[in-house]
């Protein structure tokens, strides 16, 4: 069985634990990547004019992926690592 461990992080937590869980359960691990990568700034959520506080305000926001072209029908199963904002 072929496994994936496909995960996006802004700032590297998630990064960790997807590339722990990929260890643990022997997956090929894929980074899904925006187009414009986050700064310090667009992660302040303190700032409600930041990237990330205006998109977790309107589910239409998604950022543009750097990649959109990777094979996941190779996979048997799929895992999908994202940060909680």
């Amino acid at each position: 069985m072929k496994k994936l461990v496909a995960y996006f992080s802004a700032s590297g937590a998630t990064a960790a634990k997807a590339a722990e869980l990929a260890r643990l359960v022997s997956a090929d691990l894929y980074e899904i990547k925006p187009e414009t990568p986050y700064t310090r700034a667009d992660l302040n959520w303190m700032n409600k004019k930041s990237r990330s506080s205006v998109e977790m305000k309107d589910p239409a926001s998604r950022p543009a992926l750097a990649e959109t072209e990777h094979d996941f029908s190779a996979y048997d199963e799929v895992y999908i690592g994202f940060p909680i904002w």
